[in-house]
C-alpha cells in the first residue's frame, strides 16, 4: 500500500507507507511533505496500485489518474505537479477509486 499526499497548490507525492514507520526522537514524527509557503496539505490517501485517483479543484477542475503513474518517491522528496492550476484556483479534495 502507498501513501499520496496532495497540496493545495497541485503537487502530488507518492511513498511506501513503510517510509512513515520510524518515528524521530521525541515522537514528533517524521515530514513527509515539504511545502511552499502558503501551501497547504490538502489530502492523504492510502491507495493501491490499481486504484485511480481524482484531484478537484474549488473552481470545478478535475484530473484523474493511475496511481501506478505517479511513481514513488523518497520522504525527502519534494513531490511533483500533479495538477496546473488557474490563477486563483486550489486543490479542495482528492479522492482514491
Amino acid at each position: 500500500m502507498d501513501i499520496v499526499l496532495v497540496s493545495q497548490s497541485g503537487k502530488v507525492k507518492k511513498m511506501s507507507v513503510d517510509q512513515l514507520r520510524k518515528q524521530s526522537r521525541g515522537g514528533v514524527g517524521v515530514a513527509a511533505l515539504g511545502l511552499g509557503d502558503g501551501d497547504k496539505l490538502a489530502a492523504a490517501l492510502a491507495v493501491q496500485e490499481n486504484q485511480d485517483i481524482v484531484v478537484l479543484t474549488e473552481k470545478g477542475m478535475a484530473i484523474r489518474f493511475a496511481s501506478s503513474e505517479a511513481r514513488p518517491m523518497g520522504r525527502t522528496a519534494a513531490g511533483v505537479a500533479g495538477m496546473n492550476l488557474r490563477e486563483g484556483d486550489r486543490v479542495v479534495a482528492a479522492l482514491a477509486i
